[in-house]
């Protein structure tokens, strides 16, 4: 199971992704310089040890945009969709670790917003 890709599926059947561009592992400069779609990040986390019975991976999800309010609206709208919706197939609970966090502004005036999930499998 790959962690990243179960989260991106879930979201995406829950069109949390609508105007988003999905980028995964890093932000590349396409990304991140200034009149860049908004896209998200799915980058691998430390998580948890795993068990006999289950894997915690941890996936940080990251909103590169230029509008600030917008950012820090979709990382919540992400953030409530996770709590109302917390399992998928294979997957247990998608846990929330903190609430949203940014903005970190970008070299290029882009803003940053940052969520943090753990895929309990």
């Amino acid at each position: 199971m790959n962690a990243l890709r179960v989260l991106h599926d879930h979201l995406a059947a829950g069109e949390q992704l609508t105007g988003l561009e999905p980028v995964f592992f890093r932000l590349y400069p396409e990304n991140t310089e200034a009149g860049a779609a908004d896209s998200i990040l799915f980058r691998p986390d430390a998580g948890a040890a795993p068990s006999e019975l289950m894997q915690q991976p941890g996936v940080t999800l990251a909103i590169c945009t230029e509008r600030p309010d917008i950012g820090y609206e979709r990382a919540g709208a992400i953030r409530d969709y996770l709590l109302a919706h917390h399992t998928a197939s294979g997957v247990c609970n998608f846990q929330i670790l903190a609430d949203v966090v940014g903005p970190s502004t970008l070299e290029s005036g882009r803003s940053l917003y940052e969520l943090n999930v753990r895929v309990w499998t």
